[in-house]
């Protein structure tokens, strides 16, 4: 259907019918002649999104990775993903096992709406996977491999707002 409305709208004007597209342009909208491309969520990058821009493709047939990069071709269709920050909390190993660093707590992104990921040390964690815990790797989900050998553990990051939310519900519950 848009893309009738889009053919008949070129034939009525006299324009070719590429050139009535729009794309978002680092936030402008901007014509195109060709596909519009955007970045995706990607939570284990400071930013929360892959490197790709919010621009024009450079032509047609320009590539667009689904993994990085998301395409369209309707007008102002490049709209970035709405992200929220939320905290995971990082470890480091000490002497036979790892320690929670609340100190250096991670902020990490997540899209609106959605709940964020924290990689946790599972039961079986060892010195060598302490990469995984802290700095942005601690921003995501554990990989299927390490959640299966128990190296390490997914918690929500909901999780965290309940554990300061509980003992201030028991406080007042014992002050009334």
């Amino acid at each position: 259907k848009q893309w009738y409305q889009r053919r008949v709208r070129a034939l009525l004007v006299g324009t070719s019918e590429a050139a009535l597209a729009k794309c978002l342009v680092n936030g402008v909208s901007t014509v195109c002649t060709t596909k519009c491309l955007r970045p995706i969520f990607d939570g284990t990058r400071p930013t929360g999104l892959t490197a790709q821009d919010q621009t024009c493709a450079a032509d047609a047939n320009t590539a667009c990775d689904a993994a990085t990069c998301a395409s369209c071709d309707t007008d102002d269709c490049n709209v970035l993903p709405v992200l929220e920050d939320y905290i995971c909390d990082t470890y480091v190993w000490s002497t036979n096992e790892f320690k929670n660093v609340t100190a250096t707590q991670q902020t990490c992104k997540k899209q609106k709406g959605k709940h964020g990921s924290c990689k946790t040390p599972g039961d079986k964690a060892v010195e060598a996977s302490g990469v995984l815990f802290t700095g942005i790797s601690t921003c995501t989900g554990c990989s299927d491999a390490s959640s299966k050998d128990k190296t390490c553990a997914t918690v929500s990051s909901a999780r965290a707002v309940g554990a300061l939310l509980m003992p201030l519900i028991a406080l007042f519950y014992t002050l009334f």
